[in-house]
């Protein structure tokens, strides 16, 4: 927990509004749950391993961080007080969730709620598409 405060207290991270700390701290927590879901996936034999899928993923990841630092900036520059950080954060947490909650289902993980209704099949049928270089 000290290092986590320690990253925190950051002039850069300390700057921002603690909402906006806190989106970025859920957005890499997620991320690193996708990462790890995604990697079970490969274990378990649901998806076969491919180091271009894994390449792919972390070039989008480092998109992503490029993406929000730039809409920082905007924010700064014009004004903004951090509302299109925050929907920008907002955004890519809800993304991450999603995609976590598909790799938990593909994992066999009983979902409660509305996380249940994901189509498994159709989840499937997105990563083989991908896998075959489709979008």
């Amino acid at each position: 927990m000290e290092t986590l405060n320690h990253i925190i207290a950051h002039p850069f991270i300390a700057y921002f509004p603690k909402a906006i700390q806190g989106l970025l701290l859920v957005y890499i927590i997620f991320k690193a749950m996708d990462f790890a879901t995604g990697l079970l996936k490969t274990w378990k034999g649901v998806v076969g391993y491919k180091s271009r899928l894994m390449r792919e993923g972390l070039i989008r990841w480092i998109g992503e961080m490029v993406a929000i630092m730039f809409v920082i900036v905007i924010d700064i520059a014009l004004g903004l007080n951090f509302y299109l950080s925050g929907a920008t954060l907002a955004l890519f947490v809800y993304k991450e969730g999603g995609s976590i909650a598909e790799n938990l289902k593909l994992l066999g993980v009983n979902m409660p709620g509305i996380l249940e209704e994901i189509d498994q099949d159709k989840v499937k049928k997105a990563i083989e598409d991908k896998m075959k270089g489709g979008k």
